[in-house]
């Protein structure tokens, strides 16, 4: 293996075990307690960390693609995520809502763990001339993402979602 590989896995390993920590020193009164986000609830900021190890399923296929065109054959398609914000912010909310109900603290644990396992599996099939080919990404989506993400740069973005989201959470 290579030392990306090692360390994205090594990363993803160690978040993985911050996640169940946390989920472990949550009550079901905690879960479903307000949060430090104004609106959501706990359940549904951890509902929304677990989304964006989701979302790296469906953005990896998508950056690989991307990645084997030349380097600003995805800008448009960044910009016109960008330009689609407003509804974007509103679905995201909505989805996070959703997830909190479906993603139970009793199911997120193990969910989590099948979505570790997938990107596990994802990261190993990365070719080592892979790491650097990426996609210009809607950075007025979120914070996380940079304008040009890599697939490595991507391997880490739940990583950084997850710690940001992490500190709005309420505790007793």
């Amino acid at each position: 293996m290579d030392s990306k590989r090692d360390e994205i896995l090594s990363q993803l390993a160690s978040a993985r075990d911050s996640f169940h920590s946390l989920l472990k020193s949550f009550s079901e009164q905690d879960f479903q307690k307000h949060s430090l986000n104004p609106g959501w609830t706990n359940g549904e900021i951890i509902a929304h960390i677990t989304f964006g190890f989701i979302i790296v399923n469906v953005l990896l296929p998508m950056t690989r693609v991307w990645g084997r065109l030349p380097k600003g054959s995805s800008k448009w398609f960044a910009w016109l995520l960008n330009a689609l914000t407003g509804p974007f912010n509103w679905i995201n909310a909505l989805g996070a809502r959703g997830q909190g109900k479906v993603f139970t603290r009793r199911r997120i644990g193990s969910i989590y763990d099948s979505v570790y396992a997938s990107l596990v599996k994802k990261a190993s099939s990365i070719k080592d001339d892979e790491w650097e080919r990426g996609m210009y990404y809607p950075v007025k989506w979120d914070p996380n993402f940079d304008e040009f993400m890599t697939l490595e740069s991507l391997f880490y973005y739940p990583i950084r979602h997850f710690n940001f989201h992490r500190t709005q959470l309420a505790r007793k």
